[in-house]
């Protein structure tokens, strides 16, 4: 699963990075936090249809491979999902993630597959060991930081909706979960399980096919992703710091 990661690119940056608007993601008052945990807002990707649309906006973008009548949004949202019937908030917390084996089967994901798909940007994720661990000796799992080699920020895959919060004038809240997959095998060494990363065509297809492209929803290659041990401060979620990413040890791989 992924219950922790980075997030420490400003938007500006990140539109930048992957062609989009700013959209409602702050600017301003972005502070990079080092430990971003489930049910605080997050900056997701979306593909969203242009206001004005001519006859030339039916092409398609030879650079990004997308309607060009289409374009690309940060959008902020809650990370936890809240399907449209929740009474309330507290069913966020166990929907952070979505295993990407279920989705077409978990009616809180099954509707969303047709036109609510995201990516979630981050800068690196956390994970506690589980492979490996004796659970009858009482002590903290050793927690790694996982990124891209060049440290560029990631595109995980994702699913997004709307809740009215009853408590808050039927206020809309808009929310997400990352969608996990099998782990590859090095990253098997650590957890059963790793967020499904997107990149290029995939990208693309992820956010604007007209019908859910599943087989997009690949294990990413072993050479993707590094993985180095951290220390346990990051268990607390008031840490937030940049010596939170520091290793402990060499790179595990």
């Amino acid at each position: 699963m992924c219950g922790r990661f980075v997030a420490t690119t400003a938007p500006q940056q990140l539109a930048l990075l992957f062609d989009a608007q700013v959209g409602d993601a702050p600017s301003t008052e972005f502070v990079a936090n080092y430990n971003v945990a489930p049910t605080t807002q997050v900056t997701t990707l979306v593909a969203e249809q242009k206001l004005s649309v001519s006859a030339k906006d039916t092409q398609v973008d030879t650079q990004l491979h997308l309607p060009s009548n289409v374009t690309r949004v940060l959008r902020r949202a809650h990370w936890g999902l809240l399907p449209s019937w929740s009474k309330d908030r507290s069913r966020a917390a166990s929907m952070i993630n979505a295993r990407s084996e279920s989705l077409t089967e978990k009616p809180s994901f099954r509707p969303l597959l047709a036109a609510h798909r995201c990516a979630v940007l981050v800068d690196g994720y956390y994970e506690w060991r589980t492979v490996g661990v004796d659970t009858s000796v009482k002590q903290p799992k050793q927690p790694y930081f996982i990124r891209s080699p060049d440290s560029a920020p990631l595109a995980i895959a994702g699913l997004w909706t709307t809740w009215q919060d009853p408590l808050r004038n039927h206020t809309e809240v808009r929310s997400c979960s990352l969608i996990t997959i099998a782990p590859n095998d090095q990253l098997a060494e650590i957890h059963d399980r790793m967020p499904c990363i997107l990149d290029g065509d995939a990208l693309d297809e992820w956010l604007a096919s007209p019908e859910a492209p599943l087989h997009v929803l690949q294990t990413a290659d072993n050479d993707r992703l590094v993985a180095v041990t951290v220390a346990t401060a990051v268990n607390n979620v008031r840490n937030k710091g940049a010596e939170l990413i520091v290793p402990t040890t060499t790179t595990l791989f």
